[in-house]
């Protein structure tokens, strides 16, 4: 739903997307493809006898894995809280929305960090949905996703000193659009915030869509679902969102060849756009890789928007709960804006900020992190032989473990503020800086990519969000987050009240 524009008497009213709104009503598809694939599920289940020496938290029954599956889709926290507590330090197995895997402990993690044999891209492959007609461009997250890597690592990394400034602009339009002017009565919302990223609701939707089917068509076993991809309604939503942002994308591409053609013919240069569609083709051409540009695309809007959105709406909500930091990181936003503009320095120089953001993403984090695919037999220290096409993930308990961080469950936003402050952790206190103690954005050789982009997106979007308008939580509505297998999310039913600020510390928009 598209955030209405502000005035001063309207009220609005308006939900975080729910995924939790994507199950059909009728059981009927799910029936029958239980009945499709029964013989299959029990194969896998009786698969990899290597690692039927290690317990299993959540065995599937006999003939099918779908109820523990479901379980553990709706109940992920507690298994693996539980896991902890009877098997610690152990490796074990455990039934996932997307099959089995091995779960590792966090004090494992160097075991696996830079193990050769463990790949990051075989897992995506393993785990994605791209058999199925419409989430064609999960299949880029594949063993071909080095493409992905490499435009996200050169190309997008290289371009943040460039983009700062149309981001803020960017940004700065959305806000506008979607939030409004007024400094009128406060009006209750509930912050779509991936509207401040894309603007226009309906490209949301088309992007976001395949994400979000994705966890419900990944539940069936890979070689049925071609199958299931007719029978589930949720996969024909899936086809009309895809098809939609096709005839949105395609003539843009098809519009830039010509351009560029006519250019060529005529002698000129072509021109270059500073975009994701330009690094690709460019990329795919030096490789001499053939590239669906067009699928590339939504590719990086599914992967992207979802978790820096997430992000977001989760800083900006425990800012709210700290009116005293709150205030604080606007003081330094505006102090650093003053001396140094919209510059990719100046990002950085907001040290408050870049703290906070860290601390929203440490004591919320996905329930696993550093997921890698075996691709040859590997022997762990304590004897444990893990077989080719097994999976591992390390639990991210560590992040929210006593024993590492004090007070752990109490979110301090200048944790890392003052950590980067003693000698020798200024730059492990960082953001885009990951450890064995923070594995928010992964870390060792497949740490996520990106991560210096979406840094840069989320100090931009909340220096605009914070500065221009007033926040705080609606009057007893909740705050603890919904879980959905190994992920946590903002509360659907979380409302914030917001309204345009009288005046600011800096004419933010004067830059």
């Amino acid at each position: 739903m598209s955030l209405p524009i502000m005035n001063d008497t309207a009220t609005l009213a308006f939900e975080f997307s729910s995924i939790g709104d994507i199950v059909p009503v009728s059981p009927l598809p799910y029936l029958i493809g239980i009945a499709l694939v029964t013989l299959t599920t029990y194969t896998w289940a009786t698969s990899n006898p290597s690692l039927k020496r290690l317990p299993i938290v959540n065995p599937p029954s006999l003939f099918s894995s779908f109820q523990a599956k479901l379980k553990f889709k709706n109940s992920a926290k507690t298994i693996i809280k539980n896991a902890r507590k009877h098997l610690p330090n152990q490796p074990y197995r455990m039934t996932t929305d997307f099959g089995e895997v091995v779960m590792l402990q966090s004090e494992r993690f160097q075991e696996i960090r830079n193990n050769p044999h463990l790949s990051f891209l075989g897992t995506i492959a393993q785990e994605r949905i791209c058999e199925i007609p419409g989430f064609e461009p999960l299949a880029n997250l594949g063993v071909e996703g080095e493409l992905v890597l490499t435009v996200t690592s050169k190309q997008m990394t290289r371009s943040i000193g460039q983009v700062t400034e149309p981001l803020a602009e960017e940004i700065a339009l959305g806000l506008s659009i979607n939030l409004g002017e007024s400094t009128g009565e406060q009006s209750a919302i509930s912050p779509t915030l991936q509207d401040v990223e894309l603007i226009l609701i309906d490209w949301h939707e088309m992007q976001l869509a395949p994400a979000l089917r994705d966890i419900t068509a990944r539940m069936y076993p890979r070689n049925a679902r071609p199958y299931i991809g007719w029978l589930v309604p949720e996969c024909k939503e899936v086809r009309k969102y895809y098809k939609r942002a096709r005839a949105v994308i395609d003539p843009v591409i098809e519009e830039r060849a010509a351009v560029k053609q006519a250019a060529f013919a005529a002698g000129q240069p072509a021109p270059v756009y500073n975009d994701a569609i330009e690094w690709f083709e460019q990329e795919a051409k030096q490789r001499g890789q053939p590239c669906d540009l067009a699928n590339f695309q939504l590719m990086m809007s599914v992967v992207a928007i979802g978790t820096t959105a997430d992000l977001l709406q989760t800083t900006l909500i425990d800012l709210m709960q700290h009116p005293e930091t709150l205030q604080a990181v606007r003081d330094e936003i505006a102090q650093v804006l003053k001396t140094e503009g919209w510059k990719k320095t100046s990002l950085y120089s907001m040290k408050l900020l870049d703290s906070i953001i860290k601390e929203s993403q440490r004591i919320k984090p996905f329930f696993s992190a550093m997921r890698r695919q075996v691709q040859a037999d590997i022997t762990l220290p304590d004897g444990t032989l893990v077989k080719k096409g097994s999976r591992i993930h390390i639990d991210t308990h560590r992040m929210v473990d006593p024993t590492v961080y004090e007070n752990p469950e109490e979110w301090q936003g200048n944790r890392f503020y003052d950590l980067r402050s003693q000698p020798g952790k200024e730059h492990l206190a960082q953001l885009v800086t990951t450890s064995i103690d923070h594995i928010g954005f992964g870390h060792g050789k497949h740490a996520c990519p990106g991560r210096f982009f979406a840094a840069t997106e989320l100090k931009i979007a909340l220096c605009h969000l914070l500065m221009k308008y007033d926040w705080k939580l609606a009057p007893g509505t909740p705050t603890s987050t919904v879980h959905q297998g190994f992920a946590q999310r903002v509360n659907p039913a979380t409302k914030v009240l917001c309204r345009r600020r009288a005046s600011m510390e800096i004419d933010i928009d004067s830059i």
